[in-house]
């Protein structure tokens, strides 16, 4: 042997079923950053989705909005909300993937009922 070498191979074999029993960790294919201004205050939050979690408050309820219309933002607006025409403006953001896709979004609204009119669940933090 040459250089001090044992001559001992590493197991690979063993180190390669070892892993396979190891779960993969990967990132989900869908997820947000999502933030909501509204005056002086901000609110941030994560959105992951299949499975639903990270820390939005509404993980589930959001992702199957989400996935009605393929994480699309702008879709989620049904039109069938009574607001009041009180001015007080919401800013809301959104960058992420959706199944691979990149995905963003960035809107203002008169005032929040009218951000849970065009976006339900996804910016309800």
């Amino acid at each position: 042997m040459r250089g001090g070498q044992s001559g001992r191979m590493a197991p690979l074999p063993l180190f390669a079923a070892m892993a396979a029993l190891i779960p993969a960790f990967t990132a989900p294919e869908s997820s947000f950053v999502l933030s909501v201004q509204r005056g002086e205050a901000f609110q941030l939050s994560n959105l992951t989705c299949e499975p639903a979690g990270g820390l939005h408050p509404r993980a589930d309820q959001a992702c199957l909005a989400l996935s009605d219309v393929d994480g699309q933002i702008d879709g989620l607006s049904t039109g069938q909300a009574l607001c009041t025409m009180e001015f007080d403006p919401v800013r809301v953001k959104a960058s992420g993937t959706w199944r691979g896709e990149t995905r963003s979004f960035e809107a203002e609204y008169p005032n929040p009922c009218v951000m849970l009119a065009e976006t339900g669940p996804v910016f309800d933090l």
